[in-house]
């Protein structure tokens, strides 16, 4: 029921971890194809959001795949293309799926309660089209932290830009929003706030990490650059520098209540940079058990000839500061996208981290694991 051919999922996939140790992996099995309206001969197929859970421990097949069926309003529409996400609540066994409905490129969320019984929640609206969603449940509460994903809205900037990268792809991320129900039972969502934007500045913005403390605030981390491209700067923002920053804010019941810039670097190509001016590429949280807020992030620096690259850890304090900054011990750091092992998809809070992430040379991906003991 669910193999077939190549390229029949998009990213991304999320997955989690029940409170019985069963593994749920988002899954979008194919029912219907029909070609796109591009003219180029592209074909796209509708989709059946489903979850497929697996069990670790079974000793055939039979044991060790079960399906999650969540459900959606008449007449949602979706697609291989149709951006996901998913957060779990371990201990109430509570499932959040949120999908992009293709017609009006809204989220459509279906929530499986702790009893098994799945439910349609209203429409989730962003002021545009929002994807790569983090979801964080707890106590019945729903948060979810997304990125505008659209075509590049300024003519002027987009000519300019494929005349210098000749590419017609160019979607960008600018505008980041927040949203979040205190009781998925009783509410929908509220109406989502802008949590940061480079739109003016032709920047770009990535949301990285959701989390949530004893005290039920939501805890986001996501990197900023307030310019894309060094030529586009050159000629619309002359002068101005090109940093990239890891950005923290905290939320209490629904109000941003504190911003605090982590780590800041640099994105100039020169012909040298220190670690101290490293471009920061990519970042997680982790919450340890002694209560603290830890996080994980990348950079590379160096020069053209000597390019070098790190992982480090360090905790947040109360005053968002980073303490205790660490160097991990790791030959060949990930520097692209990684997970890691987090509280909204079902992992227990505690020191030990786990990583996964791809590395890619001379045109291979490499898929590497990563483990610490953070004491």
């Amino acid at each position: 029921q669910f193999t077939g051919g190549s390229g029949l999922e998009r990213e991304p996939c999320p997955l989690g971890l029940l409170g019985s140790g069963e593994l749920v992996l988002s899954i979008h099995p194919k029912f219907a194809v029909k070609p796109f309206q591009d003219g180029k001969g592209d074909v796209s197929w509708y989709c059946q959001p489903n979850l497929l859970g697996i069990d670790p421990d079974a000793t055939d097949n039979d044991a060790a795949y079960s399906h999650y069926h969540p459900i959606f309003p008449n007449g949602a529409q979706f697609t291989q293309h149709s951006y996901r996400g998913m957060g779990i609540d371990r201990k109430s066994r509570d499932i959040l799926l949120m999908v992009i409905d293709q017609r009006e490129e809204h989220y459509q969320p279906s929530w499986k309660d702790g009893e098994g019984k799945w439910r349609v929640l209203p429409l989730v609206e962003f002021p545009i089209r929002s994807c790569y969603p983090q979801i964080a449940l707890k106590d019945g509460a729903a948060h979810v932290l997304a990125i505008g994903d659209i075509v590049e809205p300024v003519e002027e900037w987009r000519n300019a830009k494929y005349r210098e990268l000749g590419s017609d792809w160019d979607y960008v991320f600018r505008r980041l929003f927040y949203t979040w129900t205190p009781r998925m039972e009783e509410s929908g969502f509220v109406e989502p706030i802008e949590i940061d934007s480079v739109d003016e500045t032709g920047g770009h913005l990535l949301n990285l990490d959701l989390y949530l403390d004893e005290q039920n605030r939501a805890h986001l981390l996501y990197l900023k650059k307030p310019y894309q491209h060094a030529f586009m700067r050159d000629r619309y923002f002359p002068g101005e520098a090109m940093t990239v920053s890891l950005e923290y804010v905290v939320i209490d019941e629904g109000r941003v209540v504190s911003r605090h810039t982590l780590v800041k670097g640099s994105t100039e190509n020169v012909d040298s940079k220190s670690e101290s001016e490293m471009e920061i590429r990519y970042g997680r949280f982790h919450p340890l058990s002694n209560g603290s807020l830890g996080v994980i992030y990348s950079g590379i620096w160096g020069d053209r000839v000597d390019n070098q690259s790190g992982m480090f850890f360090s905790t947040i304090s109360e005053n968002g500061q980073l303490l205790g900054h660490k160097t991990l011990p790791v030959d060949r750091p990930i520097t692209g996208t990684f997970f890691t092992n987090s509280p909204r998809s079902g992992s227990d809070v505690g020191d030990r981290l786990d990583v996964i992430g791809a590395l890619r040379g001379d045109g291979v991906y490499e898929m590497r694991y990563l483990g610490f003991e953070m004491k």
